[in-house]
């Protein structure tokens, strides 16, 4: 996501949603980029990705189905869920 406008609103739908500065400044050092959300290392990041996802889709609880797909939230919520599955299914054998 690379428009300012953007990033301030989806700031600010975040904090209204009861995100703080700490996962703010997780999504700012990602660049609010879902091909950017990291893989998970620890079980403590799972906790953490989870409270990012539950935040990210409150913010967008109000928009349809299309428009959560189409937002910034959205999208990072669906990068975060798939981490967090990639995470779930680590020692499973294919």
């Amino acid at each position: 996501m690379s428009n300012p406008n953007e990033i301030d609103e989806a700031r600010a739908r975040l904090l209204a949603a009861g995100a703080d500065l700490k996962d703010l400044d997780w999504f700012d050092s990602i660049g609010w980029k879902d091909a950017h959300t990291p893989p998970l290392m620890s079980d403590t990041d799972v906790a953490a990705f989870r409270r990012r996802e539950e935040k990210l889709n409150a913010a967008v609880a109000h928009l349809s189905f299309a428009e959560r797909a189409d937002s910034p939230e959205g999208r990072l919520a669906a990068a975060i869920g798939a981490r967090i599955a990639d995470w779930k299914d680590r020692d499973e054998d294919d």
